[in-house]
């Protein structure tokens, strides 16, 4: 909603009221004093009568329990942790880290394989094993640890 959709008097131009046609102000308040997540002017939620709504989060889409936009666990309002995964490691796409989806397709295959020959659960497609021809598992580690760089 932008402000430009009011007059200078506060009328929206299409509807020729105070309010647009979702039924808000220019400051985005509606005609009970609430805005679309339903704080007041003063911060105060319709739901719980304190500064945070059912979900913890205040008028600013911060969690009252951590002032930030993450709960206690790390997770925003959407679910997701600061690099973007939910709870189950997996993006907004579908994607864990390793770009494997849950049913294991691989993002750039589009195999069970990643460009590296391992699956989603680390095997690798030639040896059935936890690592490749040549010793190294996915992530590019040998028996004892040491790092193939």
């Amino acid at each position: 909603m932008g402000k430009d959709e009011f007059d200078k008097d506060g009328y929206h131009k299409a509807t020729g009221t105070k309010f647009n046609i979702e039924g808000y102000d220019k400051d985005g308040f509606s005609r009970n004093g609430y805005d679309k997540d339903g704080f007041d002017k003063d911060g105060i939620h319709i739901a719980t009568g304190t500064l945070a709504n059912t979900s913890g989060l205040n008028k600013d889409g911060n969690y009252e329990a951590t002032g930030t936009a993450y709960d206690k666990d790390g997770y925003d309002k959407d679910g997701f942790d600061k690099k973007g995964y939910d709870r189950q490691g997996y993006d907004k796409n579908g994607y864990d880290k390793n770009n494997f989806k849950k049913d294991g397709t691989h993002l750039v295959t589009h195999t069970l394989f990643n460009t590296a020959g391992f699956n989603k659960d680390g095997y690798h497609k030639t040896t059935g094993t936890k690592f490749n021809e040549k010793g190294y598992d996915k992530d590019g580690f040998d028996k004892l640890g040491k790092n193939k760089q």
